[in-house]
């Protein structure tokens, strides 16, 4: 038979109830302070059969009913046929009292008593803390239980999370027979189709992209030996065709090698600055730094071309004067790669950083065809920053890109 979660949650609850409900039972009939309601009646009849016969003088049937009563204590109240007080203990209580306290016999000979119970009393301190302690105790006994059926939920909580980080080796341990189990079994199994899946496309990728290059090559060549035999205007579209495809397969194969490989980066000490100062010389951009080192580690061939992807973009879709600006930050450094272009459609900024995005409207042949913003953002999310679009308030276009210092 298979153990079913809500049947170990019910009966943990039921049994706590159960507990619960015997303790403060004990607990009541230890600490019970009121007379109950048939101890009132009996002491009444007692009483009735005790006492001088109606007909005695009046004094003597009072002596004999303070005589009776002296060693209780609770009120009680004689009262004769015709209404008036013979005796009392206590405070007198009223025949026309209709107080759930008060208790009367009517006796044959039509006299009244009248019983009331003890007036009313705090709560004793003993039978609180008592509760307080069987609540305690109940409440202490019920974290092991709460925690064995809460952990492995728990658990696989926080390997969902991994697994939406993008970690695919993350397994649940399979215990017991349960949902939670079941469960568990089957987090395991699309764990690992999700891993193959993925696996599968970045090898078809990389082989595809791999692949690509032969025949590039041989476009190239017969590009180079057809020479001044084909028009200026083919030659030059001849020649940008190769250049962007042989650009978008080595984006792809470097994309796939991230996805791949994430963790295997090439990390040196480098200098920001002049790797920026290097990288801006084919574009006549302009490099600001700090007086402040700007020295972070990082993979020189990534970095690299992160730099040179937002100076291509900058160039393709901007308009110059192209700037580079180095900044100190919080825990790294700030890169701003920024040109004087109309800038982006508000439209189109939340979806720049998406693989092969075309913004609505782009004619064919003309933005939105490759990885390189995507591959930007890759690139310094590997290295422990991150990429966003800003909107300078004198206009144009600017990237910011945060770095660590240390990964």
């Amino acid at each position: 038979m298979r153990h079913k979660l809500y049947w170990q949650i019910y009966f943990t609850v039921v049994g706590s109830l159960v507990l619960f409900a015997l303790l403060a039972g004990l607990l009541y009939q230890w600490h019970d302070d009121q007379p109950p309601r048939r101890l009132i009646h009996g002491t009444a009849n007692l009483l009735a059969a005790a006492l001088p016969h109606a007909d005695r003088p009046v004094s003597e049937q009072a002596a004999a009913f303070t005589l009776l009563t002296q060693e209780f204590d609770i009120p009680i109240s004689l009262y004769a046929a015709g209404g008036q007080i013979i005796a009392s203990v206590g405070e007198p209580l009223e025949p026309m009292q209709d107080k759930p306290r008060i208790f009367q016999l009517r006796l044959p000979d039509q006299r009244l008593i009248l019983v009331g119970r003890p007036p009313h009393r705090e709560k004793s301190p003993g039978l609180l803390a008592g509760f307080a302690m069987l609540a305690l105790a109940i409440a202490i006994a019920a974290i092991p239980l709460t925690r064995k059926l809460t952990r492995r939920l728990e658990a696989l909580a926080n390997q969902l999370d991994a697994l939406g980080e993008g970690d695919f080796s993350v397994r649940l341990p399979v215990h017991g027979k349960d949902e939670v189990s079941r469960l568990s079994m089957r987090f395991n199994r699309a764990a690992g189709q999700i891993a193959e899946l993925l696996n599968a496309h970045k090898n078809l990728l990389a082989h595809a992209s791999h692949e690509l290059r032969s025949p590039l090559a041989r476009l190239q060549m017969a590009a180079t030996l057809l020479g001044d035999h084909a028009p200026a205007h083919l030659q030059k579209e001849l020649s940008q065709n190769i250049s962007e495809l042989n650009e978008l397969v080595e984006e792809i194969l470097l994309m796939s090698r991230l996805d791949a490989r994430p963790e295997s980066l090439q990390t040196q000490r480098i200098d920001l600055l002049e790797l920026c100062q290097i990288e801006a010389v084919p574009y006549h951009a302009s490099v600001k730094g700090p007086d402040t080192d700007t020295e972070i580690e990082a993979d020189p061939r990534l970095l690299k071309r992160l730099i040179r992807n937002l100076l291509e973009n900058a160039r393709r879709y901007g308009a110059a004067p192209f700037s580079i600006r180095i900044d100190s930050g919080a825990d790294g450094v700030l890169l701003y790669i920024c040109d004087q272009g109309p800038g982006i459609a508000a439209a189109a900024q939340p979806h720049i950083f998406e693989p092969f995005y075309r913004p609505p409207g782009t004619p064919e042949g003309k933005g939105g065809h490759g990885l390189g913003l995507a591959l930007v953002k890759r690139i310094a999310e590997h290295h422990g920053g991150d990429v966003e679009y800003q909107t300078p308030a004198e206009g144009g276009s600017c990237f910011k890109v945060s770095l660590k210092r240390t990964i």
